[in-house]
């Protein structure tokens, strides 16, 4: 009977052996992710600490890590790599003396909405570097800078860290293993944190310009029927700038919240018409017939809006640069309005009031860009002018938005 059990018992020892190696495995596994070392680093580096930079590419995870021992060799191997994932890296204010860093500024930026810069004179021991995480749940999708809280170790401290670890196990009971086991996994309290929203948020300034033009009742161009208030289309300008608020309901749908001034030149195309208001309605004086003895040179009438716009923009790539469409209501208040005829050298007349023009306007606004420029038109869906206090005309313009 004792020959037939030592088997059996050696092969329970086995088992034990082998459930210990698979924990320590799986364990080992765990903590990669905080390691992060770099594939092309060899044992020697990492024990001796120089020149090492890591570069996390776990799933959606992308990072890179300098410390001070990083050569200049291996900045440029990460700055290409970095390119090939649509990351530019930008070196500045490089100090290595004997083989250290001893100062850096590294510009970086993912060209989808994160980017940052980092100097530093003093790296930690722990590296500097960033983090971009592109998961959907990510709590914080970029940082840059001192980001980096664990110290890599050498593999002779890893492999000492393994071997306690078996002891430690090894003295444990099988029911002890199981129940922290068990706690581990559904016991255990794990801090989650709160998504940081600020990446769902920017704020910038934009500037406009364009040309101004109306239309009649008949959707027609006034200058079709030679009518006295028709516009030059040319001199006719329109800029402003806005205080553009967006809010990113994800990568490719962005609510844009836009708050600023616009200036409208409406310019006659025959300069001889003066713009005045009369009491009933808005005129549109012959000056060849009541002033024959002036030479007429400009004649246009100026329009101020403190506007607000609401424009859902989509986006056909995750980047801020893709190519990009959207429509939304605009809606302004007139601040300011006033009239001018220029003639002669330094003839100037110059009327400010409201010319019986409407104090609202509000209408649909279209946007399309690319990168950092777009194109922009909008449609006044109300009239220019008080209703029966001046021509039918709805005001339009279209431009480039930088």
């Amino acid at each position: 009977m004792r020959g037939c059990s030592m088997p059996s018992l050696k092969n329970k020892l086995d088992m034990k052996r082998i459930n210990q190696i698979a924990l320590v495995i799986a364990l080992a596994l765990l903590s990669l992710p905080g390691m992060a070392f770099n594939s092309k680093s060899d044992s020697s580096k990492l024990e001796g600490m120089s020149s090492v930079a890591s570069e996390l590419n776990l799933g959606k995870v992308y990072s890179v890590r300098i410390f001070k021992n990083t050569t200049r060799e291996e900045l440029e191997e990460y700055k290409q790599d970095a390119a090939e994932k649509n990351i530019t890296i930008v070196y500045e204010n490089l100090q290595i003396v004997d083989g250290k860093i001893e100062a850096i500024k590294m510009k970086v930026n993912c060209n989808d909405g994160f980017s940052g810069v980092v100097t530093v004179t003093e790296i930690p021991a722990s590296g500097i570097g960033f983090i971009r995480d592109y998961s959907e749940d990510a709590a914080v999708p970029f940082q840059i800078g001192k980001v980096f809280q664990n110290t890599p170790v050498t593999y002779s401290e890893m492999e000492a860290e393994v071997e306690e670890e078996e002891m430690e196990e090894e003295s444990k009971s099988w029911g002890d293993q199981f129940e922290e086991g068990f706690d581990t996994a559904f016991n255990k309290e794990s801090k989650v944190n709160k998504k940081n929203r600020k990446d769902r948020y920017s704020h910038e300034f934009e500037f406009l310009i364009g040309l101004n033009n109306y239309l009649n009742e008949d959707n027609q161009f006034p200058d079709n029927d030679n009518a006295v208030y028709s516009i030059d289309p040319i001199t006719s300008w329109t800029y402003g700038i806005n205080s553009v608020h967006e809010v990113k309901v994800n990568p490719y749908i962005r609510f844009n919240f836009q708050f600023g001034l616009q200036w409208y030149n409406f310019a006659l195309a025959d300069n001889k018409y003066q713009i005045v208001k009369g009491e009933q309605e808005v005129g549109f004086i012959d000056t060849s017939v009541t002033r024959p003895d002036i030479n007429p040179d400009r004649s246009k009438m100026n329009i101020t809006y403190l506007n607000v716009n609401f424009v859902p923009m989509i986006y056909t790539g995750k980047s801020s640069s893709s190519f990009r469409f959207g429509a939304g209501p605009y809606a302004g208040y007139r601040i300011g309005s006033k009239s001018k005829f220029k003639y002669d050298d330094d003839g100037k007349d110059k009327i400010k009031n409201n010319l019986h023009l409407n104090n609202w306007r509000y209408g649909l606004k279209a946007q399309i860009g690319w990168k950092g420029v777009d194109l922009f038109a909008t449609y006044d869906l109300n009239p220019l002018f008080i209703e029966n206090r001046g021509p039918e005309l709805n005001a339009f313009s279209f431009g480039i938005i930088f």
